[in-house]
């Protein structure tokens, strides 16, 4: 088990036979990944009305 730093946190990775010959941060998400499909605070006029679940 190594932690890889992905510019903000530390991340446990655990090694795998795969993995040989990959940089580590190949394995350390940098970004979060976007949820789309879902009116936010700049949605249109009439997707006020659409239940936010």
């Amino acid at each position: 088990m190594v932690s890889v730093y992905n510019g903000k946190t530390f991340n446990q990775v655990e090694i795998k036979p795969e993995m040989i010959g990959h940089y580590l941060g190949e394995f350390s998400i940098t970004y979060k990944p976007v949820k789309l499909g879902r009116p936010g605070i700049g949605a249109t006029h009439s997707s006020r009305f659409i239940p936010l679940k």
